[in-house]
């Protein structure tokens, strides 16, 4: 659980400073700021929300940023702390973030405020308060050094369950198929047995006619079974890649930002 809360997670998009190459482009992030901030990631994705909150905060005072306002909520939302993860919330929509970041940030509020309403109500809160049930981006944001990461796409769950029911009866055609090649070897035996006791060719054909009918579905039912199984393989790799689009990563870097992108199946 604490894996997928994190993935929500992001740091100032101020600490990717922009190029310096405009003359109104904003003071470089000071040194104290951008580490105060990595220390507070670190201490969010241990599960110290509290400690994560001060370094944010102190961040902030030292370099403002509407990502750091976001991480502020995230952590005391997952502490916990409805009012003050609401409060900061409102306070990251006022920035102005784009409409990704704003949808995502409108979710965890809708969640804190319902918190916040079921306390003054002394009801319990609810088990989503540290999940994470908002629309994901479909890219990085420029708001954060780690974008949210997507929920499993439409198309890929269609697409695994194809696979999975392609493979599956891939696998009964080949079942199949083995089974007629077993039927095929007993009538070539018999037919084999026949002529050795010197049977007529009319008494030996039914098992001959047997053992070819037999061998034919075979074949057939082991092309198509295999052809079906791989189809139902690929099917699911590419299912399980739309679920788990590639993870994008920028960090900072001197001028600007770096840009790193993963695959894995």
């Amino acid at each position: 659980m604490r894996t997928a809360l994190t993935a929500t997670f992001a740091l100032a998009a101020a600490i990717a400073a922009a190029p310096a190459a405009h003359a109104d482009s904003p003071e470089p992030v000071p040194p104290r700021a951008r580490k105060l901030a990595e220390r507070g990631r670190e201490l969010h994705q241990r599960g110290d929300y509290a400690r994560a909150v001060t370094a944010f905060k102190e961040a902030y005072v030292l370099a403002p940023s509407p990502g750091l306002l976001f991480n502020i909520a995230q952590s005391y939302r997952l502490q916990g702390s409805c009012d003050d993860a609401a409060t900061m919330y409102r306070r990251f929509l006022a920035a102005g973030p784009s409409r990704d970041a704003r949808a995502i940030a409108e979710g965890h509020l809708a969640t804190v405020v319902r918190c916040v309403q079921k306390r003054t109500l002394n009801l319990p809160p609810d088990a989503e308060l540290a999940s994470i049930p908002v629309p994901p981006a479909p890219g990085p944001d420029p708001l954060f050094v780690d974008a949210p990461a997507p929920s499993p796409s439409g198309s890929g769950k269609v697409l695994r369950g194809v696979g999975l029911g392609a493979t599956l009866g891939g696998a009964v055609a080949l079942g199949a198929a083995a089974y007629f090649g077993v039927r095929a070897h007993n009538a070539s035996a018999e037919v084999e047995r026949l002529y050795s006791e010197g049977a007529s060719w009319k008494t030996i054909l039914p098992a001959h006619q047997r053992g070819e009918r037999a061998e034919t579905a075979a074949m057939w039912l082991g092309i198509g079974g295999g052809v079906v199984a791989a189809t139902g393989v690929t099917c699911i790799l590419l299912g399980r890649r739309a679920e788990h689009p590639s993870p994008v990563t920028v960090a900072p870097a001197r001028g600007g930002a770096q840009v790193a992108m993963s695959w894995a199946f």
